[in-house]
């Protein structure tokens, strides 16, 4: 079979990710582009989440829908509602129960991603080729699984793997990773890290909305700034995501 992504030079390439995408975060996301943009341009993934919290998109997110389809080139499923129905655990406390996919059985996970892609084909126009976990951690929705709703890859923390087999390692900044502040700047210095020794790594800069209420866009400005600087440019997961620009 061919290869799902395409061919990266890690030495000249980053990606920018917003996971979190709903209507309820419609000013954070706003606000994420009219940062980004400048930088990136549309290069950027949108990790969108059909149901946040049991509430489907509808007709009234038209607007917002429509402004993240032309503002991001490419748009992944990320999850269904977010948060995990039942049960727990030490992720499930740390992240604040937004764990979606751990305590799901195979048929609730088949539910969820069948209507999630439902969701995105209706509003989106086409459903999703990627998927992101909530929290990265992805229960019972395995690359096996997911290939069986049409997603042919799947991206965590420190990597990305295809229904193909195919992996491409990733070094990821991440600010929200908890409610505990302590934890959201570790995710930042482990990022760090990673940029500095993972070199054949893809770097990865994962904003979520919650990123804004906390104060950390400065330096999530100055994090993609340094990559421009460096020489990188952004790219896609997918060869063929969408139209993309280097500016506005």
């Amino acid at each position: 079979m061919t290869d799902i992504l395409p061919p990266i030079d890690f030495s000249q390439s980053f990606c920018v990710m917003l996971h979190d995408v709903a209507p309820i975060y419609a000013s954070h996301v706003a606000t994420f582009t009219q940062a980004m943009a400048p930088l990136v341009g549309n290069a950027m993934t949108a990790a969108v989440v059909p149901c946040w919290a049991g509430e489907p998109l509808a007709e009234r997110d038209r607007a917002f829908l429509e402004r993240v389809r032309e503002e991001y080139a490419n748009i992944v499923l990320h999850g269904y509602e977010h948060f995990r129905p039942a049960g727990g655990g030490m992720v499930s406390a740390i992240a604040d129960g937004k764990d979606e996919m751990n305590g799901l059985d195979s048929a609730e996970t088949d539910r969820r991603l069948t209507a999630g892609q439902e969701i995105l084909t209706r509003w989106l126009g086409q459903p999703a080729r990627g998927f992101i976990a909530p929290t990265y951690n992805i229960g019972l929705a395995t690359p096996e699984r997911l290939a069986r709703f049409g997603i042919e890859y799947t991206v965590g923390y420190g990597k990305v793997v295809t229904s193909t087999g195919q992996q491409l390692p990733l070094s990821s900044w991440v600010w929200d990773v908890s409610p505990i502040r302590l934890l959201c700047r570790l995710g930042y210095r482990l990022g760090e890290v990673q940029y500095r020794f993972r070199r054949r790594a893809l770097p990865c800069v994962v904003l979520h909305p919650l990123d804004l209420e906390r104060g950390f866009l400065p330096q999530i400005v100055k994090t993609v700034q340094k990559l421009v600087r460096a020489g990188r440019k952004p790219v896609l997961l997918e060869p063929h995501a969408g139209r993309t620009s280097a500016s506005r």
